[in-house]
């Protein structure tokens, strides 16, 4: 008997350290996927290896995390394939990020972009994107109201952005870069009706073929070249040109290798040219420097979060913020979230 039991125990213990080093061998080939450069991810592997993982350590985070954007990047891998969605891959990825935030609220293990909570606004705000591009706009709101339902689109991400949008003046373009705001933007306006004057365009999203004549048909935004160009335009040589509109004039310098302007450069600037600066032009505070075509001198904070061109060099414009709608706002932050924390922390330097 006691021989039995010493066997029974080696196997046990055999079986235990073979699944954790099969589990971390799964763990760190799916993470793997994910620092490969664009072209040589495969994200058909990190899902296999992934959901291994997850298999044999159901309650891991890390592994539930990394799976949950591996679906995410199976289903769109960049912002060309975000109007192509399919449904079952984000109910996949957004109930991984759901089982993180009930098994840890505060996840505090490695990160590829966002946190879990930012994820799923993320998710459902892309795949009811996909469905307002199809012209499937029930299906839209659903999917909006899915992602709230499921943990996203905070109370406080939302009172945030309403606040970015009071601090645009009427009938303005705002230029946004990145998830965090333009997807509770579009929410913002869709299913709230919210400021609907403003013209909110994605400059990351500029770079996608399909953006720029989707903005045409939505008649967000219009541009100085011809539509049937929009879809074809490519990155282009570019050396310091003055480019002056109306009175306003300024010089754009190349933005990648002092050689070429991207995409979404000469179409963002196509906007400008357009618009004659008839309606006013704002920034979302923080966008990056090189997405500004050399403006950045001539931007002025103007209130919540958001940057203004200034025409005519007069200094930024002031505006007294109330305070306790400030704490209010604050107070609505999930401790839980790192990202609506940094957001806290950014509110309390203004």
């Amino acid at each position: 008997m006691k021989i039995i039991i010493n066997i029974l125990f080696i196997f046990f213990v055999t079986i235990t350290y073979a699944q954790k080093d099969n589990f971390e061998r799964f763990l760190a080939e799916g993470k793997a996927e994910f620092n490969k450069s664009f072209e040589e991810q495969d994200y058909d592997v990190a899902v296999k290896v992934l959901e291994r993982a997850v298999q044999l350590k159901p309650e891991n985070t890390e592994a539930k995390y990394f799976l949950g954007y591996a679906y995410s990047r199976l289903n769109a891998k960049d912002g060309a394939s975000l109007i192509s969605m399919k449904l079952d891959l984000t109910i996949k990825s957004s109930e991984q990020f759901e089982a993180i935030n009930k098994l840890t609220p505060k996840y505090e293990g490695e990160i590829v972009v966002l946190d879990p909570y930012s994820k799923i606004t993320s998710e459902w705000g892309s795949m009811a994107m996909t469905y307002w591009h199809k012209g499937q706009n029930d299906q839209a709101l659903w999917a909006f109201n899915e992602g709230k339902k499921r943990g996203g689109f905070s109370d406080f991400i939302l009172g945030l952005n309403k606040e970015i949008l009071d601090a645009c003046d009427e009938n303005a373009i705002l230029f946004t870069s990145g998830d965090q705001l333009t997807i509770p933007l579009w929410y913002l306006q869709i299913v709230e009706g919210y400021r609907k004057d403003i013209a909110i365009v994605d400059a990351n999203l500029l770079e996608s073929s399909w953006y720029a004549t989707y903005l045409v048909n939505q008649k967000v935004v219009t541009f100085d070249l011809p539509e049937e160009t929009l879809d074809n335009l490519e990155i282009q040589e570019w050396t310091p040109q003055k480019i002056t509109i109306d009175d306003f004039s300024w010089t754009v310098k190349p933005t990648y290798e002092e050689t070429y302007l991207f995409r979404c450069d000469l179409l963002l600037l196509s906007i400008l040219k357009a618009n004659n600066f008839e309606r006013p032009v704002f920034f979302t505070d923080g966008f990056p420097e090189e997405r500004q075509l050399n403006l950045t001198d001539n931007l002025w904070s103007y209130g919540f979060l958001v940057d203004a061109i200034n025409l005519y060099d007069d200094g930024a414009i002031e505006l007294d913020y109330d305070m306790i709608e400030m704490q209010k706002l604050m107070s609505l932050a999930n401790e839980n979230s790192p990202d609506e924390i940094w957001f806290v922390e950014f509110l309390k330097r203004l």
